[in-house]
């Protein structure tokens, strides 16, 4: 028996999800983001010890999905959690485990 359409689709969005969020990086993000609410890439590297390249690199693929936004702040860009359902179900997940 096939999974009805709507199910199918739900299941590979959920998927592809889970799958942005399997790099420790981008949790480390999150829960940064989680923690500070709104940063630039740079407050955000440095708290992870990484380089600007690196984080923007993974805020750009959380970017891409939904997951965080950003804001233009004269030359800076500062990075949140959006408020997509999708957004907030990795918040109440992430927050379930720490």
């Amino acid at each position: 028996m096939a999974l009805p359409k709507n199910k199918k689709a739900k299941a590979i969005a959920a998927a592809e999800l889970f799958g942005l969020v399997s790099g420790t990086t981008r949790v480390l993000i999150l829960a940064t983001l989680m923690k500070e609410k709104e940063l630039a890439v740079q407050d955000i590297a440095e708290a992870l010890g990484m380089t600007h390249s690196a984080v923007s690199h993974q805020l750009g693929l959380l970017s891409g999905a939904g997951i965080v936004g950003a804001k233009k702040t004269g030359r800076m860009m500062n990075y949140r959690i959006a408020g997509t359902p999708e957004a907030k179900a990795l918040v109440r997940f992430l927050a379930a485990l720490t």
